[in-house]
């Protein structure tokens, strides 16, 4: 039972220092309670030089912050400790931005406090919710993504499913597969395929056509049968998978969707990446949920997983040459090297996944034709690697020196120092065995400005190099980082600012564009392969509308549901570089997901705009038939 309430109000101001955070503590047990500090996690940090009234004592580690009550306090039964935090940061702009977790600490023992959602004044709430469509369907059929080219005559409301009585030994064995990819989604669903003739069941052939292209297909439904073929084994499944969605829809909504008696279906993926990137060290996903999300993705024909496995709040990837990155770089907390952030800071949070895991969700996903891209960032973001490794940092560099962006201290692996690669060796000759990827992801995103200037090593490194500043640093380390990669036969991909101070040669470097829109452009006519995955359209962790009430981030606006699926991303691009485009990928950041609910709210149904975007040719698609869709849409 809850004995400990904390209410948080934001009160905002056009100068950041003069922004408060109202708090108050109430009471709800029935000790009193005294001598105590409290702590809590929260996005809308204090600034270094907030100031406090009726507190005393504040410390603050990223959205860690503790604090004390003026000596001598006692919180009686019922009663409540009012104080304010004046000085912020950044601005709240909706009921997540305030503490998310908290706990008091009395003589050693940990009380969890109940956080409500943070409240502001009425005249900064718009009001507005998230809003998807009940929607229009325009033909008859559920599919998603929307196929190239579809033509049908007739309908019929007497097939319940296919059945595939001939065919080769593997393309029955790829049917079984979608069938046991329906089932897993969707458990109350009859099967799509069987392997005999039966009532109310339509014959399928499957035919492998030269002339296709590896992942496309083609449908041809008669009233005797249905003829897919397929170019290449990616083309059968992604077939096999759109007859299973028309057998789904008909299922589960039968008065919108039916089974086409004649017609046809010609397709092909528009982009060669169809990607989704997930945060797992802000908040950590279970082994059987990262597999639903490749069932998911699927489901979708996206064909990428971009696994975010490190960061400053957890390392989650076992290395067999460094145990302690699991054993206590997977974990913060009371007790632990990194204090709570994001949630749950009353308790030790971990998780990591063991190389025999990976393992096993490297081939499901190998299975459902889908390349699982390993993040191990660096060199910022390293703030669980430096924790637990301290030797990896200068010890001449003073701490404090330079902060991230999220507020972590020193969070940098050093350029300058020979420790770093020989750790990045070790660690990505594990992930190279594990991962088949042509790529691994090495960041390269927000390393403050002022990051490595104080280092003694770094300065000299700098001198010897003629290197000027943190992002000239930075572009040698990637330079460096690059052959590591190239020894064990894996290219670089990584953030936008892999091409800051300089970059490195683009032949053969993946860059994934997130700030802003214009970057796409940007990096295509320095020369790189992109991804194109601004935060203000494709990031899943953005909000859907402008009210307080709506959860999810800011800093990149709002993203409604229509404004991500609308989203184009070759607009402005010269058409003799369209070829440099190599695709689209959303991002699922995790700072707010703390539960499947928060999870599912904000990520569908954007994850299937954003595998539209990257499967259909524009002309192709349609908002209100997509929304209507969206209704029957898997979710984890």
């Amino acid at each position: 039972m809850t004995e400990v309430v904390l209410d948080c109000f934001y009160r905002p101001a056009e100068n950041l220092a003069v922004a408060r955070l109202e708090f108050s503590l109430t009471n709800t047990g029935k000790k009193t309670l005294q001598s105590f500090t409290l702590a809590y996690s929260a996005m809308t940090r204090a600034a270094a030089n907030a100031s406090l009234e009726n507190a005393e004592g504040l410390t603050r580690i990223a959205n860690f912050h503790e604090l004390s009550p003026p000596s001598g306090f006692q919180l009686e039964p019922g009663k409540s400790w009012n104080f304010v935090v004046q000085g912020l940061v950044n601005p709240a702009r909706h009921r997540l931005d305030g503490p998310k977790s908290a706990y008091i600490t009395v003589f050693g023992q940990i009380i969890e406090v109940l956080c409500n959602d943070l409240d502001t004044p009425p005249d900064s709430d718009t009001g507005e919710r998230r809003n998807v469509p009940i929607g229009m369907v325009d033909l008859p059929i559920h599919i998603v993504p929307w196929p190239q080219s579809i033509g049908v005559s007739a309908w019929t409301d007497k097939i319940t499913a296919f059945h595939l009585s001939e065919g080769t030994s593997e393309e029955k064995a790829a049917a079984a597969k979608i069938n046991g990819l329906s089932k897993r989604l969707f458990p109350d669903a009859p099967f799509p395929f069987r392997f005999s003739a039966s009532a109310n069941t339509h014959a399928l052939v499957l035919r492998h056509d030269v002339a296709l292209s590896d992942e496309a297909y083609g449908i041809e439904f008669s009233d005797d049968q249905a003829v897919l073929s397929y170019g290449g084994q990616p083309g059968r499944d992604y077939g096999l998978t759109v007859l299973a969605q028309i057998a789904y829809g008909a299922y589960v909504d039968p008065g919108t969707y039916r089974f086409p008696a004649t017609g046809t279906i010609a397709d092909s993926p528009r982009f060669g990446w169809r990607g989704t990137h997930l945060d797992v060290s802000r908040h950590f996903r279970q082994k059987n949920e990262v597999l639903r999300l490749l069932d998911i993705l699927a489901w979708g024909r996206m064909n990428v997983l971009q696994w975010h496995l490190t960061d400053d709040e957890g390392w989650r990837l076992e290395i067999k040459a460094y145990p302690e990155l699991t054993s206590s770089g997977a974990k913060r907390g009371p007790g632990c090297q990194q204090v709570g952030q994001l949630g749950f800071s009353s308790e030790i949070y971990e998780g990591s996944y063991s190389q025999d895991d990976v393992r096993d969700i490297v081939s499901h996903a190998i299975d459902l034709n889908i390349d699982i891209v390993p993040e191990i960032d660096a060199p910022g973001h390293s703030t669980a690697v430096l924790k637990t490794y301290p030797k990896f940092a200068d010890q001449a560099e003073p701490d404090n020196s330079y902060h991230s962006i999220q507020g972590y201290p020193n969070n940098a692996l050093n350029p300058a120092m020979d420790e770093t690669y020989d750790f990045l060796e070790k660690v990505f000759a594990e992930v190279a065995s594990l991962f088949p990827s042509e790529f691994i992801h090495i960041g390269g995103d927000e390393v403050d400005v002022h990051s490595w200037l104080e280092s003694p090593k770094a300065q000299r490194l700098m001198s010897e190099e003629n290197l000027t500043g943190t992002l000239e640093l930075q572009a040698y380390f990637m330079g460096r980082v690059r052959k590591i990669l190239a020894k064990h036969g894996k290219k670089l991909a990584g953030w936008d600012e892999v091409s800051h101070g300089g970059g490195i040669d683009p032949d053969g470097v993946l860059l994934m564009a997130w700030q802003k829109r214009e970057v796409t452009k940007e990096l295509i006519d320095q020369g790189y392969d992109v991804i194109s995955t601004p935060g203000q359209h494709y990031y899943l962790d953005m909000v859907q509308a402008s009210g307080w009430r709506e959860p999810g981030a800011s800093w990149a606006g709002v993203s409604t549901p229509e404004a991500s699926y609308a989203y184009e991303p070759s607009d402005g691009l010269d058409e003799s570089k369209l070829n440099q485009l190599k695709g689209v990928q959303a991002c699922i950041w995790s700072e707010h997901l703390t539960d499947n609910a928060l999870f599912n709210h904000m990520v569908f149904p954007r994850i299937y705009a954003v595998a539209e975007s990257g499967w259909t040719s524009p002309d192709r698609k349609n908002w209100q038939r997509f929304a209507a869709a969206s209704a029957i849409f898997p979710t984890l």
